[in-house]
């Protein structure tokens, strides 16, 4: 059963969502999977509704993914105040919700497809496991892994946004795909800051000229996750505390993440990055290197809110 604590849970219930559907979608959809365990108490399933909601406006809005093809699972039921996206038709986040809605991904998606999968909510590590905090049994890493185990698609991307999230890279990892974590596979058991960070970055990345980390002249996936851990760090940064979570990526299929950010966050961010000065090239096997050949399909920012 879910543990809450600091930091721990997730919830409820789900709706199925017609496979005729995913089979009338064209080769070369974009699918996408937002995951949210059980949220916790009063306050912390009000911050990760808005997080859900914010993520899933813009996948929509800047990322081209089409709301008909966006699942979103949610451990917990509808609440007064909830926006369009969790008050509508979704579903929950008990282990046999999740293992539906991947059951009805793995009938949807074809060769030509992408697949974003954005996991979160809470944790514990019981010194074996990590295990993803949900309504009833919680899942552990190796059983969440299997869920996706020989998915085949031609972009996958994962960010895993809860504590101890690292323990997930290696049991996710595949040639092709890419996994970003919010922590190492340590113990960085604290409450994260990555998944409003990400929604935070999704939604309003920084310009072409600052998003483009490593200078190549395109947006990629590889330079989201460094806006993504720069925005993490400078939160922690604002409050004056010490980060307790060190996000890593994997995209070379050997299990290991690379906490890649570290050459290009400045000293005082953390990393060693140096003022007017390229990070190192990097090896076409090493991390990076295949989220650096994702393009970004970035529409122009709306009006803002």
């Amino acid at each position: 059963m879910s543990r809450f604590g600091i930091l721990i849970p997730l919830v409820a219930f789900a709706v199925a969502l017609p496979p005729v559907q995913a089979q009338e979608a064209p080769a070369g959809t974009k699918h996408a999977l937002i995951l949210c365990g059980h949220p916790g108490d009063k306050d912390h399933r009000k911050t990760f509704a808005e997080t859900v909601e914010k993520t899933h406006k813009a996948l929509v809005e800047r990322y081209k993914f089409l709301p008909a093809h966006i699942r979103v699972q949610f451990g917990a039921p509808v609440a007064e105040g909830d926006g369009p996206v969790l008050a509508g038709p979704r579903g929950g986040a008990t282990r046999e919700e999740i293992e539906a809605a991947v059951a009805e991904l793995r009938q949807a998606l074809q060769p030509e497809d992408t697949l974003w999968v954005i996991v979160m909510g809470h944790s514990h590590y019981d010194g074996k496991h990590s295990h993803f905090n949900i309504p009833g049994p919680d899942l552990h890493e190796q059983e969440f892994g299997k869920l996706f185990a020989g998915l085949a698609c031609r972009e996958q991307v994962f960010f895993i946004g809860i504590p101890t999230s690292g323990f997930y890279i290696k049991p996710l990892s595949a040639n092709g795909r890419v996994i970003i974590s919010a922590t190492e596979a340590d113990l960085e058991v604290n409450e994260t800051l990555f998944a409003a960070a990400l929604a935070d970055v999704l939604a309003n990345p920084p310009g072409p000229a600052e998003l483009d980390a490593d200078r190549d002249g395109n947006l990629t996936l590889f330079d989201l996750y460094i806006a993504l851990t720069r925005n993490i760090v400078g939160r922690y940064l604002d409050e004056e505390l010490l980060p307790t979570e060190h996000a890593l990526l994997d995209d070379n299929g050997d299990g290991r993440g690379t906490e890649l950010q570290i050459d290009y966050l400045t000293e005082k961010q953390g990393g060693r990055a140096k003022e007017g000065r390229l990070p190192p090239p990097r090896k076409e096997n090493a991390d990076g290197a295949l989220a650096a050949r994702i393009l970004l399909p970035l529409a122009p920012a709306g009006p803002t809110e």
